[in-house]
């Protein structure tokens, strides 16, 4: 029997596991700007300075309009929602808890970023096509079974159903 080497031996999860841990950092790392309760750091730069943005550079006329129309007059309500949001994903990868869940709605969030700040001058487009690419790895490879919660949850904590569905 042939002998397994570097190249025909599957990849180990450990790697994508530490990805994940990354990424979870990042994405706490990112709500630094736009914490509760003015959603802005003292220095300005706020979350509502970034939605003026979009709405000054779109990339998608509705989606400009939209964030003119509804989420900049509902300030208020979308900074908590984004904060919740980015928090929930943020601890979902560092701690590999429902980590497909997390990898989904990080996977969204991405992809919004991207349709709203890809226009913007000096934003790198390419780092909202790498952010969403890593949430799209982690929602098909479930990594939070390796040095994460979801391995505990899977030992029928929950029903089979529920744990194949979001860890």
């Amino acid at each position: 029997m042939e002998e397994e080497t570097f190249f025909t031996k599957p990849a180990p999860m450990w790697p994508i596991s530490g990805a994940r841990i990354i990424i979870g950092v990042l994405w706490l790392f990112s709500l630094r700007w736009k914490l509760p309760f003015d959603f802005a750091p003292a220095t300005g730069r706020g979350l509502m300075d970034w939605l003026l943005l979009e709405v000054e550079h779109p990339t998608f006329a509705f989606y400009a309009e939209f964030v003119e129309t509804i989420v900049i007059p509902n300030f208020l309500v979308f900074a908590w929602l984004i904060f919740l949001g980015e928090l929930f994903v943020g601890l979902s990868l560092l701690t590999g808890t429902l980590t497909r869940l997390g990898a989904f709605f990080g996977l969204l969030m991405s992809l919004n970023l991207a349709i709203g700040l890809l226009e913007v001058p000096g934003e790198w487009p390419w780092s909202y096509a790498m952010l969403a690419m890593w949430h799209g790895v982690f929602l098909i490879s479930a990594p939070g079974r390796i040095w994460g919660v979801d391995a505990w949850l899977r030992n029928d904590v929950f029903p089979k159903w529920w744990v194949k569905a979001f860890t």
